[in-house]
This record gives structure tokens, C-alpha cells and sequence, in this order.
């Protein structure tokens, strides 16, 4: 692995109770180590869709992915409770809002889901649901080839001149599309700031070219399904989706069981660890529908150090 031409992202000192932070690449954003999604709250009364935000926030959770995705009601991102993110935006200055729009982030037809017209007018009803005055980083979602690359990037460089996003980055994207628009964006003198990707012990792609192309293009990395969607907390009864056939297999349930005991950490808090352990990847990006969820997460960033021993048997186990 070759260092970066810029110094590794440092953890910023805990302050005022909140996680600690990384920065963002070269810019001079800083993300907190856990990045929660918002959507659905399954867990808790649809009459109060913000408990679960209110309980991330006590926590010390600064950062939040209002990603659009056919929101359903009782969801913060409902036309109803989502306004209730704005009144928060306007009252914690400091909480950061994102979002990726593109594939599948809305109702409607694919077709040109990377084009000017579907990036800003999706955006557009976005902050109007949320009652968000802007994002703090605006992502395109997934590679559109049927679009002009140009008009992608030009999408969010309007976004930003509109003052409907303070930062652009991207999401999903291939290695190859990564260098041309970072490049794009770079001399409109908007850089990006972040990919998002996922990330995780079963899904290590980035590792094959995307890392070192953020790394060298000085933008930080957002992990995405770090737990590769429920599976490796091996936590059937709070898990959203119940664990794939390969991760059901004995050897790698006796494997993450047995080092995550000898960590002093659960399977989930094992596997959100093992993402956070590389300094490039700036936050991770998570998912609750309890409380409990939220409180077993932080506990994970005080433990992101692994013995070589556990990441070469982790690594015997990675392609779950």
C-alpha cells in the first residue's frame, strides 16, 4: 500500500460530548467517525418519527444521510416530520447534513438520473421536504453513461453557486469516471470532498483502485454498509435483513464471534471497527431503528486498533 501524497486524517480531539471527527480528504470538512442514515424508524411509534434523531444528537451523532428513497410516512424524510429537519439545521448549526441523488434516490423514471435536470430538481424537492436550507455535501449518485460527465459535474457546481450545497462529491462511482470527474470538479475550483463507497469484510472493492484514486486526489472516503447490510452483525433479531446463505456458514460465525469476544466487542461493533481501522476512510455510514443500535456503534470508535493476528484471520474470512 503506498502512503498518500497529503498526511492521514487525524482524529479530532472529543469535544462538547460529540464523536470524533476526521478530515474530509484536503478540504476542510470534518466528519465525525459515524455517519447515520435517516429513513424509517420501524422500531419506534410513527407519531414520533424524530425520537430516534433526538437520541442520535444526546449521543453525541453530529452527521446525518437524508438520501431520498420513496420515503414512507412516519419517515423523517415524509413531507410531514421531515420539516422537522430544517427547524434542527437552523437551531445546531454544527449538525451536518447529506444526500446522494442519482440511481434509485426517487420516484419516477431512470432515465437521465444523472443529468442536470434530475441531480437539481431532485435536489430542489429534497430541501423542500426536509425543509433543509442546504446540504453540507451534495453526492452523485452512481455513474450515469448515458449522460455527459460534463453535465453531472456541472450539476453540482450549479448546486453549489446556488448556495444549495456548501460541498460536491460523488457516490458509486468506478475508478475510471472517479478520475474524470474529480478532475472536472477540481478545476472549477469545486473539489470534491468525499466518495461515497461500500466498504466492508464482505465487500472490499475499493481496495482494488478507488482508495488510492481519493487518496492521491486528496478526498476522503464515506464507507457505505459497513455491516454489508445487516449480515455481519450476525444479530438476527434486530437485523433488517436476515444474513446470507455465506454468512451463515459455521467457520465464519465461530471466526468473528471468537475475535470479537477476545476484542471485548460484538460482531457488529468488530465489523464497523475493521472499516474505521484505515485512516482514509473518513466516517462510515450507518443504519438504526432502535436506540440501542446507536449506543453499540459509539462504543466502537474507542477500540479501532487490531492485532495482525485478528486482521489476518479476518481477512481468511472477508469474502463471506
Amino acid at each position: 500500500m503506498h502512503p498518500p501524497p497529503f498526511p492521514l486524517p487525524a482524529l479530532a480531539d472529543f469535544d462538547n460530548g460529540q464523536l470524533p471527527r476526521r478530515r474530509s480528504g484536503r478540504s476542510g470538512l470534518r466528519l465525525p467517525l459515524l455517519t447515520l442514515a435517516l429513513g424509517p424508524t420501524r422500531e419506534l411509534p410513527a407519531t414520533e418519527p424524530g425520537a430516534l434523531l433526538h437520541h442520535a444528537i444526546e449521543q453525541g451523532y453530529t452527521a446525518f444521510d437524508v438520501t431520498p428513497s420513496c420515503p414512507m410516512p412516519g419517515s423523517l424524510l415524509h413531507p410531514g416530520p421531515g420539516r422537522h429537519l430544517g427547524r434542527l439545521q437552523a437551531r445546531h448549526p454544527h449538525l451536518i447534513f447529506t444526500a446522494r441523488i442519482g440511481l434509485a434516490t426517487g420516484p419516477g423514471s431512470l432515465d437521465g438520473f444523472g443529468s442536470r435536470k434530475y441531480l437539481l430538481s431532485t435536489l430542489d424537492a429534497l430541501l423542500r421536504r426536509t425543509g433543509l436550507d442546504h446540504l453540507d455535501v451534495l453526492y452523485a449518485h452512481r455513474h450515469d453513461a448515458a449522460t455527459p460527465l460534463e453535465e453531472t459535474v456541472g450539476a453540482l457546481i450549479a448546486a453549489v453557486y446556488q448556495g444549495k450545497a456548501l460541498y460536491t462529491g460523488l457516490s458509486g462511482y468506478a475508478p475510471a469516471p472517479t478520475r474524470h470527474a474529480v478532475q472536472l470538479l477540481a478545476e472549477s475550483g469545486n473539489p470534491a470532498a468525499a466518495c461515497q463507497s461500500a466498504y466492508s469484510l464482505s465487500n472490499r472493492w475499493i481496495e482494488g483502485g478507488l482508495l488510492d484514486v481519493l487518496a492521491n486526489h486528496g478526498i476522503g472516503t464515506v464507507a457505505c454498509a459497513p455491516l454489508h447490510h445487516g449480515n455481519l452483525a450476525l444479530r438476527a433479531a434486530h437485523s433488517d435483513s436476515s444474513p446470507s446463505p455465506a454468512t451463515r456458514t459455521i467457520l465464519a460465525r465461530t471466526v468473528l464471534s471468537r475475535i470479537a469476544r477476545e476484542r471485548d466487542q460484538t460482531p457488529a461493533q468488530l465489523a464497523l471497527a475493521w472499516v474505521l481501522r484505515d485512516p482514509r476512510i473518513t466516517s462510515a455510514l450507518i443504519t438504526a431503528t432502535h436506540p440501542v443500535h446507536l449506543a453499540e456503534n459509539l462504543q466502537t470508535v474507542h477500540n479501532l486498533n487490531f492485532d495482525p493476528v485478528h486482521l489476518t484471520a479476518l481477512d481468511a474470512v472477508g469474502a463471506l
